[in-house]
């Protein structure tokens, strides 16, 4: 069941990315490539962030089989070779499946939570200690004081870069090694903190009172529109054509800010503050 509909999002994906690109040789050619470049990007990311979990069931399921576990190299040949592995996870489950063991998701309330940080450089080691931690919760102190140190740390690297950059143009003409080094740092570091900005979030909104369900489409949303309004900004201005979607480049605009002003008020809010209210209880 899991192979199954992990295919049927790959395909909706892939069939959404054709249909709007199709729609590119019609009016509002711009917006519908923009979408389409959304979607190819959504199905890439889903593709290698599924790809390990893709493997891993696979391999449980052609053990629970008895088959060989070599198998899941048929991948490789591509959609024919996952085609065979699909018909091959047909078969019912062998005898002799018990010679391994039953896996069984963690239980979350087996866990643990960090005690709460007391200043500023037990927050940064909070941070990084709970780097793919996406369990338990984080304070509004602990959530605002990390946010303001990575927000300094950025601006700083912007600042430096802007300021080297300046000098390198009068100098040299160009970009020398010093700037360079600084963009791949600053690009470094944004890479590495990706993971634990996104856990002290999901951490932060559940402290709030949201679910799982609930903060996977705030965060989901927020991030899927900010990511469109840039593709969509992009090709406006390699194609020239702003005066042609104003319009609809406010509105995505004005979507985005929506969703971002959404998101931090939330996370401005006390711990708990949502399961106060009925309405949004479900969430």
């Amino acid at each position: 069941m899991a192979l199954f509909t992990h295919l049927i999002i790959f395909v909706v994906l892939l069939k959404g990315y054709n249909f709007f690109n199709g729609l590119g040789y019609f009016q509002l050619s711009v917006l519908w490539q923009s979408i389409a470049s959304f979607l190819l990007w959504l199905l890439w990311i889903y593709f290698l962030g599924s790809l390990l979990a893709f493997l891993a069931i696979t391999v449980r399921r052609l053990n629970d089989t008895d088959l060989p576990w070599g198998l899941v190299f048929l991948n490789l040949v591509f959609g024919l070779g996952t085609l065979v592995l699909l018909v091959l996870n047909l078969f019912p489950s062998s005898p002799k499946r018990d010679k391994f063991k039953e896996f069984k998701l963690k239980n979350s309330s087996n866990f643990i939570a960090s005690k709460e940080p007391e200043n500023f450089s037990e927050m940064f080691k909070d941070y990084f200690k709970n780097y793919f931690e996406f369990r338990g919760n984080a304070s509004r102190r602990n959530f605002w004081w990390v946010q303001i140190g990575w927000g300094a740390l950025t601006l700083i690297f912007i600042i430096l870069i802007y300021a080297s950059g300046q000098f390198d143009q009068v100098m040299f003409g160009r970009d020398f090694i010093g700037t360079v080094l600084l963009k791949l740092v600053f690009i470094l570091f944004l890479i590495g903190s990706f993971m634990p900005e996104l856990t002290i979030h999901v951490r932060r909104l559940r402290d709030v009172g949201l679910s799982d369900l609930g903060l996977s489409i705030l965060l989901g949303v927020t991030a899927g529109m900010t990511i469109l309004y840039r593709i969509f900004a992009n090709m406006i201005k390699m194609t020239y054509s702003t005066s042609h979607y104003q319009l609809f480049q406010y509105l995505m605009f004005l979507l985005v800010m929506i969703c971002w002003i959404s998101l931090i008020i939330i996370e401005l809010m006390a711990s708990g503050e949502l399961k106060k209210s009925e309405k949004i209880h479900y969430l």
